[in-house]
């Protein structure tokens, strides 16, 4: 039972991150932050990256994180 717990958790993380490579080409999530803030801003998107990135790093990965995942929730929601 604790096996298959472990790795459901494992697999739900694999497929965070390969997800992230995939549609970002990055794995760290400040980085992905900034192509998803880019893509969606008003602004050109090679403009926009550049602001977007020097703003998420400065911030933590897990806020990053966080700020990454409600975006998502942003974007299925409209």
């Amino acid at each position: 039972m604790i096996r298959n717990v472990f790795v459901l958790a494992l697999v739900v993380f694999a497929g965070f991150f390969a997800g992230l490579y995939l549609a970002y080409h990055t794995m760290e999530p400040c980085r992905a932050l900034a192509v998803e803030q880019a893509r969606r801003s008003v602004m050109p998107t090679a403009v926009a990256h550049l602001w977007t990135r020097a703003e998420a790093g400065r911030s933590d990965r897990l806020g990053c994180t966080r700020r990454l995942i409600g975006s998502w929730q942003d974007r299925l929601s409209s």
